[in-house]
């Protein structure tokens, strides 16, 4: 029977690996210019605009549907959808998200409570990312809090968080709390860092941490590899969202 369940992983990967890129939608929404970087729409209009490694690096491997707002998002009719420390939604398009996922939707939500992320654009600018997430209604929703742990000892903001078999890099890491109600059947993995909720017929992986998707955290000098797990992390959370498969099991372990 191992041999058997194996052997389908083993072809399910190779099928999703050689499936072309335009029959794996995604749908993407981020405060942050993963796109076209900092400029300006002269700038793209000349196609000066450079996309960042994150987006790169997820654009070999789907088709990736960038859209400002949650109509867009359900517009789209794509099955999985990431969200990178979306700008602020309003109470009608954090109902339309939860809606979504109800009915089937699978969403990867990458909430900092206080994300490091490196911007040219000066403070103040509406433009720059988002500096915490601002959704803690959607997340109270389905049973969850976004809280930021203070380490007084810590001498930087850069840490190493275990996930499952998983050494991954991060930046002032959230930490989700369990509410005493919620409507998303939420389990929350050991350390905190990663929640999974089933609300409806969905999916959602939240992960208190942005800043580990910056390319700093996980690119490597040397062609060929990377430093650090985070990227290969995130493109097997949303393989398995694409599935159904459940990430964290009944006591807060990582399921492989």
């Amino acid at each position: 029977m191992i041999t058997l369940n194996v052997g389908i992983a083993i072809v399910w990967w190779w099928q999703s690996r050689s499936q072309p890129v335009q029959d794996r939608p995604m749908v993407m929404m981020s405060s942050i210019d993963l796109q076209w970087g900092s400029a300006d729409l002269g700038a793209v209009a000349r196609g000066e605009g450079k996309s960042d490694p994150l987006f790169v690096r997820l654009d070999q491997d789907r088709q990736i549907i960038m859209v400002d707002n949650v109509a867009q998002l359900q517009a789209a009719k794509a099955k999985v959808a990431m969200l990178v420390q979306p700008r602020p939604f309003t109470p009608e398009e954090l109902a339309r998200l939860d809606h979504w996922v109800q009915a089937g939707g699978r969403l990867l939500f990458f909430a900092d409570p206080a994300l490091q992320w490196p911007s040219e654009l000066p403070f103040g600018d509406p433009a720059r990312p988002l500096f915490t997430s601002m959704h803690s209604p959607l997340f109270a929703h389905w049973g969850l809090e976004l809280v930021l742990p203070i380490d007084p000892d810590a001498t930087t903001s850069e840490t190493e968080a275990k996930v499952g078999k998983q050494q991954l890099r991060t930046i002032s890491p959230g930490q989700w709390l369990a509410l005493k109600s919620g409507s998303g059947n939420c389990r929350i993995a050991e350390g905190g860092l990663v929640a999974e909720c089933r609300p409806g017929k969905g999916q959602v992986i939240l992960v208190a941490d942005a800043d580990l998707l910056h390319s700093a955290l996980w690119q490597s000098a040397l062609p060929g590899g990377d430093s650090s797990p985070n990227m290969d992390w995130t493109m097997q959370l949303l393989d398995r969202l694409e599935r159904g498969r459940r990430l964290v099991g009944q006591r807060g372990e990582i399921l492989e």
